[in-house]
């Protein structure tokens, strides 16, 4: 369990670093005065996420949440910090995670004649895992503009700006950290199965205990 607990911390830890890493090569875009860039932030957490279960989403989002918060920080009130930073990535790994069980239990299939079935629906899991925590991610993002930074709206609609300015940037942050991990995670979970069959349980008790 010690050693089972180890690994699941360590993989978490290069997944929070890896995305800082890949935060720093994001893509600046000019429209988005307050914030916001396109990268692929989100591929390491949501990889440690499909592979170890919720909590270590939970736990590898809210922990790069507060590295990007010291990396690059817009604050203005304490609320909009949080909706900013550690709960949008908290949100997005901790839904991914939801999806963990599911991903694994066919992509750790090892019945031949059913190989191709099973690939489709864990790569349909990682899109669907994708478009909820990206939602999730998108939605506290876009009520933290609406709350925090309607000014920049000017004579627009503030609701309608904070959807379209978000979505500016999630959007094909998202589209491409999804991509990458329709390729890596076949990969990485033929390379390195989970070491259990049910890492949304498991992964609480190794990170807890």
């Amino acid at each position: 369990m010690q050693n089972k607990r180890t690994i699941v911390l360590v993989e978490v830890a290069l997944c929070v670093a890896l995305a800082a890493v890949l935060n720093f090569a994001a893509i600046r875009l000019p429209v988005n005065i307050a914030g916001g860039s396109v990268s692929l932030t989100m591929l390491p957490i949501a990889i440690v996420a499909l592979r170890r279960g919720w909590t270590a989403g939970l736990v590898a989002g809210t922990v790069f949440g507060l590295l990007d918060l010291l990396m690059e920080p817009t604050i203005l009130f304490p609320a909009q910090v949080l909706m900013d930073y550690p709960i949008p990535y908290l949100l997005f790994g901790g839904a991914i995670g939801a999806f963990s069980s599911l991903y694994n239990k066919f992509a750790t299939a090892t019945n031949s004649n059913e190989s191709k079935l099973h690939l489709g629906k864990s790569l349909a899991i990682v899109i669907c895992a994708f478009v909820v925590g990206g939602l999730l991610r998108y939605a506290s993002h876009v009520a933290s503009g609406v709350l925090f930074f309607a000014e920049y709206a000017g004579d627009q609609n503030a609701v309608l700006y904070s959807l379209i300015y978000n979505i500016s940037y999630l959007a094909p942050s998202l589209i491409a950290s999804a991509a990458c991990a329709l390729i890596l995670m076949p990969i990485l979970t033929k390379a390195f199965p989970p070491l259990t069959s049910k890492p949304s349980s498991e992964s609480f008790s190794q990170i807890s205990e």
